[in-house]
C-alpha cells in the first residue's frame, strides 16, 4: 500500500477543494491517478485528507444515496453557515430561494420531505424581486439540482445528496422534530419506509439489503425483528407518515435497549 505522502496528499486536498462535490467512484480514480494505481485505501487517504483539511475548518464527509447506495462526498465548512460557505456562488437572492426551498421540502407537512415542482416554483418566485419571473424560478432550481442541493424525481423537489450531506448539522440544529435516521446505516432518512410496531425508519436501498438477506425475502424491522409486510412509506409521491404520528418514544426505548 502507497504511503500518504506530503506531496501526494496535498494534491488530493487541492483536489478536493477544487471539486467540491463529487462521487465516490470520482474519489477513488483520482486517488489511484495521483498514486499511479498505487493507492492507499480510501478511509486511510480521507483520514490524511481530513488532518490537513483541519487547519481550513474543512473537512470530508459523504452519504449513501437512499435509494441507489451510491455514496457522495462532499467539502464542507464546519463552522460557518452551510448554506451560504457551500453556495458561494449564488446571488442574495438566490441563496434566500435555496435556503426556503430547503426549508420547505424538510418541513413538508405530510412527512415525505418533498414538495411538487409546481409548488417549489411557486415558493421560489414569492421570494425573489418584482420581477422575479416563473421562469427564473424555474432556472433557480434547475441550478440547485444541478449542483446538487435538490433534485425533481417524477415532478416531486426532494433534497438532494449534498444538502443530505453538508446541511446536516444545520437541519438538525433547526428542525430537530423532524429529523428521521435510518435504523440500519444510521444515516438521514428522508424516504423509505416505517416499521408500524416500533416507528424505526428503514431507507428504500437499506430495505431491499434487508431482503436480500432474508432466506424468504421478507422484510423484518432491524430495530424491533418484527415482520413488516405492509410497513407505512414515505417519500415523493408516497402516502407519507406525518411526524406527529411517528413513535419516536417507542423507536428510542427499543434502540437505547439494543445498545445495552
Amino acid at each position: 500500500m502507497a504511503e500518504l505522502s506530503a506531496p501526494e496528499r496535498q494534491m488530493i486536498v487541492q483536489w478536493c477543494m477544487s471539486a467540491q462535490f463529487f462521487s465516490e467512484q470520482t474519489l477513488q480514480e483520482t486517488i489511484s491517478r495521483i498514486y499511479d494505481d498505487e493507492a492507499p485505501a480510501l478511509q486511510d487517504t480521507v483520514d490524511a485528507v481530513n488532518l490537513r483539511l483541519t487547519r481550513y475548518s474543512l473537512e470530508l464527509r459523504s452519504s449513501m444515496s437512499q435509494t441507489s447506495g451510491e455514496r457522495m462526498w462532499a467539502l464542507i465548512n464546519t463552522k460557518a453557515d452551510a448554506i451560504a460557505t457551500g453556495a458561494t456562488p449564488y446571488s442574495p437572492t438566490l441563496l434566500t430561494i435555496l435556503k426556503h426551498l430547503i426549508e420547505q421540502v424538510y418541513t413538508d407537512q405530510h412527512g415525505n420531505f418533498a414538495v411538487d415542482l409546481h409548488t417549489a416554483v411557486r415558493e421560489a418566485t414569492s421570494k425573489g424581486s418584482s420581477s422575479y419571473s416563473r421562469r427564473d424560478a424555474q432556472e433557480a432550481i434547475d441550478w440547485f439540482c444541478s449542483d446538487g442541493w435538490l433534485q425533481v424525481t417524477n415532478g416531486w423537489v426532494v433534497l438532494g445528496q449534498r444538502s443530505c450531506i453538508e446541511l446536516q448539522a444545520y437541519l438538525t440544529d433547526g428542525f430537530a422534530e423532524y429529523m428521521r435516521t435510518c435504523a440500519l446505516c444510521k444515516e438521514m432518512a428522508t424516504q423509505g419506509v416505517m416499521c408500524d410496531a416500533c416507528g424505526a425508519f428503514i431507507h428504500p436501498y437499506c430495505a431491499g439489503r434487508l431482503r436480500e438477506t432474508s432466506k424468504a425475502q421478507m422484510l423484518s424491522c432491524p430495530t424491533c425483528h418484527q415482520l413488516m409486510e405492509s410497513p407505512s412509506s414515505f417519500g415523493p409521491g408516497k402516502p407519507g407518515i406525518r411526524h406527529n404520528l411517528v413513535k419516536s418514544d417507542v423507536s428510542q426505548t427499543q434502540r437505547d435497549e439494543d445498545d445495552e
